[in-house]
């Protein structure tokens, strides 16, 4: 049932991401796309990267070592958005990047979860994943929510937005509901059983993705010329995952519940983590999370 619920909730998510899309978040950005460009490399190169190479530097277990790669292939989300939202970053670029990323995920996340069971995982019982059945799992869960999404708004706007404003809340309850689930849920109920030792195990290495992801945003943006709102942008959307998919992954397709626990220990603190980066960049943006401005 906790699997059934992971898909639904995803799928509710990325429901309301497309309620969030507008026509012009691609157009503004398709005329220049450096930025765009830049961010898909940060996702899909660079953060895989820094997860292989932090997993050997620390000697992590196989199985945790395997979920840190199994988090890093999986798109922004969510949470990413929602900082770009209150602290009103670069908005177009947020949801793009979300897009465009989740749609390369039907191939991203089959190569690289492989890359890292064929690096990593020692033990038996955890087969690869298919492309073919993976992508269609990923579109049916993931990508369909969004273009009905998306359909929705352009069919009935007003109702979209008012639906889109309430889901967000929602879906930040409904995700916080399923991380206790898993977390404190037992083994038979589909829980993860996740302790302390393991906390401290994974923790270090969680850390370090994390605050490299986040400050390449800054790094690479900076170099390349971008301004504060799309450094915001691009570290949030580096440094936060989409957990729940990463959930779904290991629980659903994998049935490695080990492999879903650097996932739970990420999502203890990437929220805030994240905020900290963007009031960092913009430190008199703490007034727009008591004022979030409307889409």
């Amino acid at each position: 049932m906790i699997d059934v619920l992971i898909g639904a909730i995803l799928a509710l998510i990325m429901f309301s991401i497309g309620l969030s899309l507008r026509a012009t978040h691609f157009r503004t950005l398709f005329r220049r796309p450096g930025v765009l460009i830049l961010g898909l490399f940060l996702q899909l190169i660079l953060l895989p990267g820094i997860a292989f190479g932090v997993s050997y530097a620390l000697r992590l277990p196989p199985a945790f070592a395997t979920g840190v790669v199994i988090l890093a292939a999986c798109p922004g989300g969510l949470t990413s958005n929602f900082i770009s939202y209150l602290l009103k970053a670069n908005m177009a670029l947020a949801v793009s990047l979300t897009i465009v990323n989740t749609s390369l995920s039907l191939l991203t996340i089959p190569l690289v979860v492989n890359l890292g069971l064929d690096t990593f995982w020692t033990g038996g019982g955890t087969n690869h994943l298919d492309i073919l059945p993976t992508a269609a799992t990923i579109f049916l869960i993931v990508l369909l929510p969004v273009m009905l999404g998306m359909t929705f708004r352009r069919l009935r706007k007003d109702a979209g937005l008012r639906l889109q404003q309430n889901l967000r809340w929602v879906n930040i309850v409904l995700l916080a509901f399923l991380f206790l689930l898993k977390l404190f849920a037992p083994a038979d109920a589909g829980g993860s059983e996740l302790t302390l030792a393991d906390v401290r195990t994974i923790l270090p290495a969680s850390v370090l993705i994390n605050l490299v992801a986040l400050s390449s945003g800054h790094v690479f943006g900076r170099l390349f010329g971008f301004g504060r709102n799309a450094q915001l942008t691009l570290g949030v959307e580096a440094g936060i995952q989409n957990t729940s998919l990463a959930f779904m992954i290991t629980s659903t397709l994998l049935v490695n519940e080990e492999m879903l626990k650097p996932a739970l220990v990420y999502a203890m603190f990437t929220f805030f983590t994240a905020l900290a980066y963007g009031l960092y960049l913009k430190p008199g943006a703490w007034r727009n999370i008591l004022k979030p401005r409307n889409q």
